[in-house]
C-alpha cells in the first residue's frame, strides 16, 4: 500500500472555499451539508468502485445528532472521513 502524505492550504473567505487550487461555492450551504458531503464522497467512492452502482445515502440531522443509512461494500474504514466520525455519526448499514 502506498502512502498517503500530503499538504493543503485551505482558506475560507465566507463564501467560497479554496482548496489547493480548486474552489467550492459555500454560499448556500451549512458546514454539516460539508460534513456528510465529504462522508458520502469517501464511503461512497469506494461503493461504486466495489460494486458499480450509483451510492445514496439517507441522513437525518437533529440538533446535534446525526443518523446516516446507506448501503455499505464493507469498505467503509478505509474511509478517513468515516473513522473519524464513526463516533459522533449513527451510520447504519442496509440491504
Amino acid at each position: 500500500m502506498h502512502k498517503r502524505s500530503y499538504k493543503l492550504n485551505i482558506v475560507n473567505t465566507g463564501d467560497r472555499i479554496y482548496i489547493g487550487d480548486r474552489e467550492i461555492d459555500i454560499s448556500n450551504v451549512k458546514p454539516v451539508d460539508l460534513l456528510l458531503a465529504a462522508l458520502a464522497y469517501g464511503v461512497g467512492i469506494r461503493y461504486i468502485d466495489k460494486t458499480g452502482e450509483e451510492f445514496r445515502m439517507e441522513c437525518e440531522v437533529e440538533n446535534y445528532r446525526i443518523k446516516c443509512r446507506a448501503k455499505c461494500s464493507g469498505e467503509e474504514e478505509r474511509c478517513l472521513v468515516f473513522r473519524t466520525l464513526k463516533e459522533t455519526i449513527e451510520f447504519q448499514c442496509i440491504e
